[in-house]
């Protein structure tokens, strides 16, 4: 064979195969870079995530992990520029196994729930490659809404019989009874009958109120009202159960001040379930004071109440949906009143805030901004 005939066929070749291995080369390049660019992504952010991360090879020892995994599981700080066994960042054995079984039986997801004394957590495990990823939710809060959630509509269930049989057995005494309209023993069951149909009606819409919130659908119609009406408006609707208990409802409001533009069913609720509570908290002869005033930017409402206070454990948490204050568990209301009157404030981008001490009452201060 001619030998330039041969290296006329050999360099065509040649460059074929150093192209290909050119684009091979560059192929890697450009999965290297994404690579680095997902592992300074992953860097840059794991700190900010929610859950706790960290990864492990088969062994059990650490290659990487977040800050949140040091608090969800109380560990110390501890250092990459060493080996990390599982062992050195948590003691407890079920997280232990679980990662152990993971690799261990080769499963490629799974998911386990764990309870210690005070925290929930939701612990998820996937296999990469020759990685075992492990993922830790603290998942207490929702466990928590979950379990107060079921107290409230048992709760509900039972407020609702209790008026409903009420009423069944004030309309049986009245059918079966000779009563005339005019008799003292008549209106006195029909009051009964109008203060459990009050009841139903408060928690039916009690009820409308959680499903209005939880769904999104709380509708707001905004408008200008006068606060001395509303206020007057809210003594009148409260004379008769003050009078009862003896209880003073003492107001003040600040000299010309301004219309407010708030949606006044709404508001008007809110102040509802508040006065409602200070009064139900309240000895007799004692008093119920709001103070209404204003600046340039805002309005200020601040109702107190001399009852029995709060405690500091119990004050942090009132505002949360279905709460209900230790010692008053007992108490026949569903422990959302003050979970929507915190909805109604926050719908007003307004604040609200609590000030108690056992034994000392309770003062609510309300923020409203002008509009």
């Amino acid at each position: 064979m001619n030998q330039n005939n041969s290296n006329e066929k050999i360099v065509p070749e040649f460059y074929g195969f150093k192209n290909l291995i050119t684009h091979k080369i560059n192929d890697i390049k450009d999965e290297i870079d994404y690579s680095k660019s997902l592992l300074e992504l992953y860097e840059s952010s794991k700190n900010s995530l929610d859950d706790g991360i960290m990864f492990l090879d088969f062994d059990m020892n650490i290659l990487n992990f977040n800050n949140k995994l040091i608090s969800l599981l109380d560990s110390s700080e501890l250092s990459l520029s060493k080996e990390i066994k599982i062992t050195d960042i948590t003691k407890n054995l079920d997280i232990i196994e679980f990662c152990s079984e993971s690799v261990s039986k080769n499963q490629n997801e799974k998911i386990i729930e764990l309870s210690f004394p005070t925290r929930h957590y939701n612990i998820k495990s996937k296999l990469i490659n020759q990685y075992l990823l492990v993922v830790i939710k603290d998942v207490t809060d929702i466990i928590s809404l979950d379990k107060t959630r079921k107290e409230f509509f048992a709760n509900t269930s039972h407020e609702l019989k209790t008026p409903i049989t009420s009423m069944k057995l004030n309309i049986e005494a009245l059918q079966n009874s000779k009563l005339k309209r005019n008799d003292f023993d008549f209106e006195f069951f029909l009051e009964k009958i109008k203060q459990d149909s009050n009841r139903l009606e408060k928690i039916s819409k009690e009820i409308i109120d959680v499903h209005a919130i939880e769904s999104g659908q709380l509708k707001v119609n905004f408008e200008d009202i006068q606060i001395s009406d509303l206020i007057n408006e809210l003594h009148e609707e409260f004379s008769s159960i003050l009078e009862a208990k003896k209880i003073k409802f003492e107001y003040s409001i600040q000299k010309k001040i301004p219309r407010i533009k708030i949606d006044k069913s709404m508001f008007k609720t809110a102040l509802e379930n508040l006065i409602s509570n200070a009064i139900r908290y309240s000895n007799k002869d004692s008093k119920i004071e709001l103070i209404c005033i204003y600046d340039d930017e805002n309005f200020y409402f601040n109702l107190r109440d001399y009852g029995i206070g709060i405690s500091d454990k119990d004050l942090p948490h009132i505002f949360e949906r279905f709460y209900r204050v230790d010692g008053l568990r007992n108490e026949r209301h569903s422990g959302i009143g003050l979970s929507i009157v915190k909805q109604i404030i926050d719908v007003h981008n307004g604040d609200i805030a609590a000030e108690s001490s056992i034994n000392e009452g309770l003062l609510i201060k309300i923020k409203i901004p002008f509009i």
